[in-house]
């Protein structure tokens, strides 16, 4: 159940603002600094877990395509990341996970105690360096993105176990806990490049889809995706009882009966495995392939938002990363 086809290189993606991605990480690296011993190794853990970081890649492609690339840009690139990295600690608690791009789970070396409050130190981090800029722009649109990230996160959780959850509840929660920030970075990328406001809100809808489109890719991945290319645990959202895309599509396609049967099985722990051979797995190829094509569609429509960007150089970059998103394997 996993795609053979290989990812375009991300590093020739982004080839055009490896630069700008040092600064970035430069940046980074001097803000992940602990104000007392004991909390540097957890920090350094964290610092491991550094991936594709797409939303720095947004914020920068998107200051390109509105006329420039300035040094607001590396700080508001910063803070994202940070941000980012913050749910991904409380995540990984959330969903039981063990591992992450190859390393334990904050929780799982130390302890779910140390990884709330290792997440909530590098939100106020994040916060305090927003707050450093000339204006109060970025401070206050990654506020309310966080509240729509923390928003989002607890209507999942409080979902958790509801196997007849509806599409559009679903699309609700995810364009909290994971668009919210990509939009967010697509309208910060823009503004600090001096876009007007209706070019703003452009690439804002631009990063909105694409971050839906990243979470259906991630939710597709979780359930059918290979664990040693992801290097994550997977499979948490199915054993959870965490009702994705894929899964909704499973369960509208079944008759009755068989939907009683996959609903016994939903959230009880039980391994993804149990979808893929027997009497779920036709149903389990058709409701893959109608998400991944509902994936490129939305990823297109994200692509769409770009045709006001007024550098065609960046703006192609920009639609070549954003697909990419679609085709990724982790």
């Amino acid at each position: 159940m996993t795609r053979s086809a290989q990812a375009p290189s991300l590093t020739l993606l982004l080839d055009t603002i490896s630069s700008d991605l040092d600064r970035v990480n430069a940046w980074l690296d001097e803000r992940y600094q602990p104000d007392h011993p004991r909390l540097a190794p957890l920090i350094e853990h964290v610092r491991g877990f550094r991936g594709k970081q797409v939303r720095a890649a947004q914020v920068m492609l998107v200051a390109q395509g509105c006329g420039g690339i300035r040094p607001e840009h590396t700080v508001v690139a910063g803070v994202v990341e940070m941000i980012h990295a913050a749910t991904l600690v409380h995540d990984d608690l959330l969903d039981g996970a063990a591992e992450r791009r190859g390393m334990d789970c904050v929780h799982r070396r130390w302890d779910a105690h140390s990884s709330v409050l290792l997440g909530d130190w590098i939100y106020a981090q994040a916060f305090l360096q927003a707050t450093e800029l000339s204006d109060n722009l970025c401070s206050r649109e990654l506020a309310r993105a966080t509240a729509r990230v923390c928003r989002g996160e607890i209507r999942q959780n409080l979902s958790a176990g509801d196997f007849d959850l509806d599409e559009a509840e679903y699309l609700d929660q995810i364009d909290g806990k994971t668009a919210a920030l990509f939009e967010a970075a697509g309208r910060l990328g823009a503004a600090y490049a001096g876009a007007d406001l209706e070019l703003r809100e452009r690439c804002a809808r631009h990063g909105l889809l694409a971050g839906r489109a990243f979470q259906m890719q991630d939710d597709l991945l979780d359930l059918v995706g290979d664990e040693d290319r992801a290097r994550k645990s997977l499979g948490t959202d199915w054993a959870n009882g965490k009702m994705t895309l894929p899964l909704i599509r499973l369960r509208d396609a079944l008759d009755e009966e068989q939907r009683e049967a996959l609903r016994a099985q939903f959230g009880t722990g039980a391994p993804r495995e149990v979808l893929f051979d027997g009497p779920f797995a036709e149903a389990l190829e058709d409701a893959v392939a109608r998400s991944r094509a509902e994936i490129a569609e939305t990823l297109e429509q994200s692509c769409q938002a770009l045709e006001a960007l007024p550098e065609a150089g960046p703006r192609q970059q920009l639609i070549d990363l954003t697909r990419f998103l679609g085709s990724r394997t982790r």
